[in-house]
């Protein structure tokens, strides 16, 4: 029963990363890239005064590496912003939080908002096409 215990423990997480992250990488990269969001970034964000963020959950990989005007986002969950907070003397507005990823073998959708106050929908259909993953529709606000 021990062991039963602990193999649920180990692979029922892992069942949440069925994709692999370089999938994960590269349809959050897409998402921030999307020309639908290009009108919702502020000048602060666009110079790098404002962090980006991306809430960590259970669909967002610790190693995820994407990045927003030649910036690297950073993903942090909610307790390490009331954390950063406390330091970080701006606007910590500007965070992605991905509601739903739900992939099949070759496609994706994506639910997410982008901010905090006066929050922003996104949604996004993607698919893999000779394993590149192509925005197939997108609408941001």
């Amino acid at each position: 029963m021990k062991k039963f215990a602990l193999i649920l423990i180990v692979l029922l997480p892992l069942s949440f990363f069925a994709q692999s992250a370089r999938d994960i990488n590269t349809v959050i990269q897409k998402t921030l890239d999307l020309h639908a969001l290009k009108d919702y970034f502020s000048e602060d964000e666009k110079n790098g005064q404002t962090p980006i963020i991306i809430i960590n959950d259970d669909k967002i990989p610790n190693n995820l590496i994407v990045f927003k005007f030649n910036k690297r986002v950073k993903v942090m969950t909610f307790d390490e912003i009331e954390t950063f907070r406390s330091v970080y003397q701006g606007s910590l507005d500007s965070f992605f939080v991905f509601e739903v990823m739900d992939f099949t073998d070759s496609t994706v959708t994506i639910k997410a908002t982008f901010r905090k106050n006066e929050k922003i929908a996104i949604n996004v259909d993607l698919k893999k096409e000779n394993n590149n993953w192509l925005v197939v529709q997108s609408k941001a606000g």
